[in-house]
């Protein structure tokens, strides 16, 4: 059954027990309070809350129109019906203007069910929109609260023509227009003038209604003239029904960002470009310091090729020889770190005997063991040396460690070199010296670039503190790992490079700087030297002329395509940079003029990309300057050996 809580203003009994009989009849659970006067009545309102009052009209203390009055001020909400047998239609009329939900006569009682059941859900409904409007307006208090604290933020609805509806807050401070100047205005008020006339913010409408929304950032202009960076997006407003109501327009002040950008993005296009600069400048200097190396070490060539020496100029021929060779280093080591750097590191991995390679790198440094009368003790335990690496490079770090010791190590002193095999997959190189040690807090910066001990190191030993880093660099592109370490000052040093095995055993390589002396030339060769420095020139020219092969010599791109096609070579020996273009064009005509006939860059560009354009250009092989003759009269003598074509 349903309960019904009923408040019954009766003073008759019969008619209460009447009305009460009425709605039980209806399957109403009643919870009837019954009172006749007004101070109950009162009572059992402020007491409780019911679900219908019903309330006699006529009373002789307390008349119905008194209890509507109370009622209506004590429980606005609740349903109060008339049940009267004196209602006539005039007062019934009068009641219901003053609040009353509705009446039923006492002669017609069996109405009273039907008439309560339609008012409480009446009252129901009621209810409950009056709690959903109570939401809504809480709702939209909140939001528009929200939407007015938002202070970054400029939050704008726009009609379904794109003219401005509403305006908060952060609207009027970032765009600086009061809600009265802009309500009903077109929010392409902002945009400049430019952008008005390109319909760019009817374009956003139109793009939002049909995707959804838009993004757009742009400069848009304030009151006041001025114009800002706003990041904004507009979005469609639909119905439930998906009819397109307006737009939502959201704006943020973004000027500091952008312009943080823009400076950031100006910041990385003068970095690249400062590196572009550096790197030309790199190879420019490269260039222009090796360049006049060249004629000194042919000049040295000259002089024991061409006069007998006594054997006191000897070590002097050999000390010029060895500090242009320094000297070149210097700037190889420059060079490299730069390609370092900028992970610009080509590395040409092969199968490489250790053992072989270490035995080359050692032969390097037989003459400066030598001048200081060093000891050199070498162990070779290593049972399996094959690596799989870059044999020039892993040639580097061993030289590159033994350079290092030989120059901190006093005359007289002694450096053990050794090889072996700390497990089943690995191989060991250490280098020791007795030389002046590393102290402890230098060694964490040892493989730092330009870093050394300290000061009075780079004042009494010089260099440029490059070597080791390098080397430390190599050894990780190889999957190793290069250590140091020294009891202290003047306690020697030890240096151990550790690389993976290769997995297959070796061919066993010669080493990469490898070059027998050449016997004679079995036969003579016409070589085109192509060479604008003159000294260079000159001095290349009396090499090969006087290891028995004719010299034609050009200084410029023109002349030696001119001798090219005038007649037939065995050999081009060019430079890359001449004055009326690049020797990369000469070697590209060459293998259309001379088909066949090999080439051989000589230039003071030595920096990876140089050699690989080099290679692209066609020729044959690439020699850094200054030129390694013992390499170039290798080449030279094979091509020799050759029969000549044709």
């Amino acid at each position: 059954m349903q309960p019904l809580h009923l408040l019954l203003v009766e003073d008759n009994a019969l008619d209460a027990e009447l009305t009460l009989a009425q709605l039980e009849r209806a399957d109403y659970a009643v919870d009837a309070a019954i009172v006749y006067n007004e101070a109950d009545f009162i009572a059992q309102l402020d007491a409780k809350q019911f679900d219908v009052i019903l309330a006699d009209f006529v009373m002789p203390t307390f008349s119905g129109i008194e209890a509507l009055t109370i009622a209506s001020e004590r429980a606005p909400h609740t349903p109060f019906i008339f049940v009267s047998g004196l209602l006539g239609e005039e007062h019934a009329v009068e009641m219901l203007k003053r609040g009353a939900t509705d009446y039923v006569l006492k002669q017609r009682l069996q109405r009273l069910p039907a008439v309560v059941r339609r008012a409480m859900r009446e009252s129901d409904e009621r209810q409950q929109r009056i709690a959903v409007e109570r939401v809504l307006r809480e709702t939209e208090t909140h939001f528009r609260l929200l939407v007015d604290a938002l202070k970054d933020y400029a939050v704008i609805t726009l009609d379904r023509d794109g003219r401005i509806r509403t305006w908060n807050a952060a609207s009027e401070r970032i765009l600086g227009y009061p809600a009265q100047d802009v309500v009903d205005r077109s929010a392409s008020v902002f945009y400049s003038q430019e952008d008005r006339d390109l319909g760019v913010f009817e374009g956003e409408l139109d793009t939002a209604r049909r995707e959804g929304s838009a993004s757009d950032d742009r400069w848009l202009w304030r009151k006041d003239g001025h114009s800002f960076f706003a990041s904004g997006v507009t979005t469609a407003i639909r119905s439930e029904h998906h009819e397109l109501i307006g737009f939502s327009k959201i704006i943020r002040d973004a000027t500091e960002a952008h312009m943080a950008a823009d400076a950031l993005r100006l910041a990385k296009e003068q970095a690249e470009t400062a590196n572009r600069a550096k790197d030309h400048f790199l190879a420019v200097l490269s260039h222009e310091l090796r360049t006049p190396l060249t004629p000194i070490l042919a000049a040295v060539r000259l002089l024991e090729m061409k006069h007998p020496l006594p054997e006191e100029a000897h070590p002097t021929l050999e000390l010029i020889r060895r500090n242009v060779e320094l000297e070149a280093r210097l700037i190889d080591d420059l060079l490299d770190l730069t390609s370092i750097a900028r992970g610009k590191l080509s590395l040409n991995f092969t199968s490489v005997a250790l053992d072989t390679l270490m035995s080359s790198a050692l032969d390097m440094s037989e003459s400066d063991l030598r001048a200081k009368g060093l000891t050199l003790d070498t162990r070779f335990e290593a049972g399996a040396p094959l690596v799989l690496g870059d044999g020039a490079r892993l040639q580097q770090i061993v030289w590159n460690l033994m350079k290092n010791a030989v120059k901190f190590t006093p005359a007289g002193g002694r450096i053990e070199v050794r090889t072996w095999n700390p497990d089943a997959s690995t191989i060991a190189v250490s280098v020791t010296d007795s030389g002046i040690g590393i102290s402890a807090e230098a060694l964490p910066r040892i493989f730092s670039a330009f870093e050394q001990a300290d000061d009075s190191i780079t004042r009494a030993f010089g260099g440029l503190g490059l070597g080791l880093a390098i080397a430390s660099t190599l050894a990780q592109k190889h999957g190793g790992t290069l250590t140091a370490q020294s009891e202290g000052r003047d306690r020697g040093a030890r240096f151990t490079l550790t690389l993976p095995l290769a997995k297959a055993e070796p061919q066993r390589e010669a080493s990469p700087r490898a070059a027998a002396a050449p016997e004679d030339a079995v036969r003579t060769l016409r070589v085109l030297l192509v060479e604008d420095n003159e000294y260079t020139s000159s001095a290349m020219a009396q090499v090969l002329e006087v290891l028995g092969h004719e010299v034609a010599v050009a200084s410029t791109v023109e002349a030696a395509l001119s001798l090219a096609k005038g007649g037939a070579f065995d050999l081009l020996v060019s430079d890359i940079g001449l004055p009326d273009g690049s020797g990369l064009d000469v070697a590209r005509a060459w293998q259309a003029l001379q088909p066949g006939k090999p080439s051989v860059a000589i230039t003071g560009y030595g920096m990876d990309e140089d050699i690989r354009r080099c290679r692209d250009a066609g020729f044959l092989d690439h020699l850094t300057k200054p030129v390694n003759f013992a390499r170039l009269e290798a080449l030279i003598h094979s091509l020799a050996e050759k029969p000549a074509e044709g």
